[in-house]
């Protein structure tokens, strides 16, 4: 049975640990032909008490992630290295397409593939001070993905989200609740972006200019700490700032 995206937030709100979590990302990638996963932390994350490292959580192949850190791939890999220019969930074969990689780089994505990691996929996740990102593969090696890169990027967004706010759970200190206020109007033009309209569509049925549309939403970003549209948003409904119509084909 098809797990639907208010599905997957609600399930995401009510794990009550990461394995639980964890579970329910899983479960719901595998939808779109994703089986393996890494989760990556690129900076400190000290407001929930974790260092930085690669593959904080991951199901690669052991064998594959033992050669992986034995040989420095860590320092090098490609996949990571992009993230840093990115904001958006992004195919691992654009890559060199885009960008000149040393050999060794290379031979680290081909051996990646050789363990069974196809059709990649990265999503940088940017927070307040600090950068994380989770990379989703696949066993198969054709046509096996669907290709719904924005809602593979909704899904990542949410669940760093939630990782996060379990780990706050653990803290002894105190964690700093986000205090962020909308206007009316920012939560009507929030709202229809989480419910997959562009800036023009979202213009013309509130009857405002698109350059109003983009002030706003710039105010918007400002108040989410990123400069990522579907970070605002996943981040909006995790909070209950907004309540959007969602689909299971939601393209923010």
């Amino acid at each position: 049975m098809a797990i639907l995206f208010e599905e997957f937030i609600e399930k995401s709100n009510k794990a009550l640990s990461v394995d639980e979590l964890l579970t329910v990302f899983l479960d719901t990638v595998k939808q779109h032909g994703y089986d393996k996963m890494i989760f990556c932390l690129m900076t400190d994350h000290k407001h929930i008490g974790l260092e930085a490292g690669v593959g904080h959580i991951r199901n690669y192949p052991s064998d594959w992630m033992k050669y992986y850190f034995e040989q420095g791939f860590e320092k090098i890999d490609p996949v990571i290295t992009y993230s840093y220019q990115k904001l958006s969930t992004f195919k691992w074969s654009e890559i060199e397409e885009r960008v000149d990689i040393t050999r060794k780089q290379k031979l680290c994505l081909n051996l990646g593939i050789e363990a069974g990691l196809h059709n990649g996929v990265c999503t940088p996740l940017w927070g307040a001070n600090r950068f994380a990102g989770v990379g989703l593969a696949s066993t198969e090696k054709k046509d096996a993905c669907d290709g719904n890169i924005d809602l593979i990027a909704a899904y990542a967004h949410h669940f760093y989200i939630a990782f996060q706010r379990l780990h706050s759970k653990n803290q002894k200190n105190n964690v700093t609740i986000p205090n962020i206020y909308l206007t009316n109007r920012e939560i009507e033009i929030l709202t229809k972006v989480a419910e997959g309209k562009s800036d023009k569509d979202i213009a013309s049925i509130i009857g405002v200019t698109p350059h109003a549309i983009d002030f706003h939403m710039r105010s918007i970003y400002r108040k989410m700490q990123t400069n990522s549209r579907i970070y605002a948003t996943t981040k909006a409904i995790a909070l209950g700032l907004i309540h959007p119509i969602l689909n299971p084909y939601i393209k923010v």
